[in-house]
């Protein structure tokens, strides 16, 4: 196609169609007018034609400059006063300013360390519990197991951590057989072993020596324990710095950051002086049975002379030499790996391990909210040595235990003081002993308070009658009507800091049941075996009539309310 046939417009012009006209046009349009340097808008005059200007800053202003002014990007400053002096650095509770105004570095931050993937159950110790259960056998007083749970919870060493590792995963606990501790990893233990139990395989004494001899332009001073850590060039600067960053409870890096270097000659003699005494280490030994040798008898006019102390033969090694030969020889015995381990919780919470510190933690705070694991370890041991397990009032109740079997009573000839007995049970569910023991001496007066005890203990040790912790009776039913007496709620409610909302005597014993708080911790949970430490026992006594022989208690009665 040529150029005469093709059509009007078409060409190799290719930038848009406001670019292609004149300049002149879009020139005369901005002419005659002031724009702002600042936001690039046009300035427009006032009514009477001026233009705005700003007043120019008075004389003594102390107002900090606004945004813009004076040519420069100005900022409002908090911490300048009235008089445009600077405030010092706020402080925190203390009295110590900012980290960052005392120049000192900021901290690093703590990584995140995840808690342990491993199966963790919380147990009972055997040799507590083995004292709950002998208890138990004494009395026939019926205790709530999560009194029982409360107090192992509240004591770390009646409690037992069992760790568990996964199948899937590789890890590994490494136990201490000095002491028991367990850690996840070889590097961890070792650690422990040097610093806790180099001494049990040592002796550890100080010994005079000559000061350091050498050139040493500058020596470490600590402000906060105020010790001389020694010279950087010198051979005990390194243990000396570790030691003193240890009983800091800080890593040797951010203890080196808090140290002052002085090298004025008075600090460097000063050191000097101070490391005249070295520490010895020497290997302890087993004493061998020394023979007795036959020995002339001495005069009787002349004084045995005084025995001189035998010189310790035994080599004598620096520190990094001592924990070289326990490392050799001593270190392969005391440590022991496996997949499962259990110790005392109160050792597991002085693990090096984070991770499986964590885990332990978050485990004991479940508990604490709804316990499991250490529950169901109470219930096994209670099953185990025949103690009946029975809820109150329905079968979501609370739980009891207690060394009696629950029969109801059926025989039709009886005496009198047991009839009276189990009637104003029945009559007045969840009454006291001393209720009880009132009503019946008012009913049969000519009896004798010692056959009286007596005969009402039968009720009691056969299970006929059940008694609480708190002196409350109820009858043997699948689940035995309970509830807590108002000194007792009175309690809980001062413990857990609660005012009660109407007064104990106003409310019904139904209603102080069901207000009683099902998951709340008792106030005194040591009072248990307290309680249970002097028994209500007395010598089973034989009844004054025979009664029938009772039907054999169904399994289903005990154990109900799984």
């Amino acid at each position: 196609m040529s150029d005469a046939e093709k059509p009007e417009g078409l060409g190799f012009d290719f930038a848009p169609a406001w670019a292609r006209k004149s300049a002149d046009e879009y020139v005369s349009r901005y002419q005659g007018k002031n724009y702002d340097e600042r936001t690039g808008r046009e300035e427009r005059p006032r009514r009477d034609g001026s233009f705005r200007e700003r007043p120019p800053r008075r004389e003594g202003d102390s107002r900090p400059p606004r945004r813009g002014q004076d040519g420069e990007r100005a900022s409002f400053r908090r911490s300048a006063g009235e008089d445009g002096a600077r405030r010092p650095p706020r402080r925190d509770f203390s009295g110590e300013a900012p980290r960052a105004a005392r120049g000192e570095p900021r901290p690093p931050r703590r990584p995140w360390v995840e808690p342990l993937d491993a199966e963790l159950r919380i147990l009972p110790n055997q040799k507590t519990l083995g004292s709950i259960i002998k208890t138990l056998q004494k009395t026939h007083v019926a205790f709530p197991v999560k009194k029982f749970v409360s107090m192992f919870l509240e004591n770390p060493q009646a409690c037992l951590a069992r760790f568990e590792a996964k199948p899937e995963t590789d890890v590994q606990f490494w136990s201490c057989k000095a002491c028991g501790l367990v850690a996840l990893s070889e590097a961890e233990l070792v650690a422990h072993l040097l610093a806790d139990h180099l001494k049990d395989f040592f002796d550890v004494s100080e010994e005079p020596c000559e000061p350091p001899s050498g050139v040493f332009p500058r020596v470490a001073w600590c402000p906060k324990t105020e010790q001389w850590v020694g010279a950087p060039n010198h051979h005990s600067y390194k243990h000396r710095l570790a030691e003193l960053a240890a009983s800091a409870g800080m890593s040797e890096q951010d203890y080196a950051r808090t140290l002052e270097m002085r090298t004025d000659p008075e600090s460097i003699e000063a050191w000097k002086q101070s490391v005249t005494k070295q520490t010895v280490y020497r290997l302890k030994q087993t004493e061998a049975p020394q023979t007795e040798t036959p020995t002339e008898p001495a005069d009787a006019g002349e004084a045995p002379a005084p025995e001189a102390p035998a010189a310790d033969t035994r080599p004598t090694y620096s520190r990094d030499q001592a924990e070289a030969l326990f490392r050799q020889k001593i270190l392969p015995g005391q440590i022991t790996s496996s997949t499962h381990v259990c110790l005392p919780v109160s050792l597991a919470q002085m693990s090096p391990s984070m991770p499986l510190k964590l885990l332990l933690k978050f485990t004991l705070r479940d508990e604490q909210r709804y316990p499991r694991s250490l529950f169901f370890a109470l219930r096994g041991a209670f099953r185990h040595r025949k103690f009946t397990l029975f809820r109150g009032n329905d079968p979501r109740g609370p739980e009891f235990v207690a060394n009696v079997v629950l029969t109801p009573f059926k025989a039709e000839h009886v005496v009198k003081e047991l009839a009276v007995a189990l009637d104003y049970v029945k009559e007045h569910p969840l009454c006291t002993r001393q209720e009880l023991l009132a009503a019946v001496k008012e009913a049969v007066p000519e009896l004798q308070p010692e056959v009286l005890a007596r005969q009402v203990a039968f009720l009691f040790q056969k299970g006929h009658i059940v008694e609480y912790y708190n002196g409350v009776l109820a009858l043997p039913e699948e689940n035995p009507k309970f509830r807590k007496l108002p000194e007792e709620l009175k309690r809980e409610r001062e413990a857990a800091g609660v005012e009660p909302a109407a007064k104990p005597e106003e409310q019904t014993p139904a209603e102080t049941a069901e207000t009683a708080p099902a998951e709340e911790k008792p106030a005194e949970p040591v009072s248990a075996p307290a309680e249970a430490a002097a028994p209500k026992t007395e010598a089973e006594p034989e009844p004054a009539a025979e009664p029938e022989t009772p039907a054999p208690a169904s399994e289903e009665v005990p154990h109900a309310a799984e």
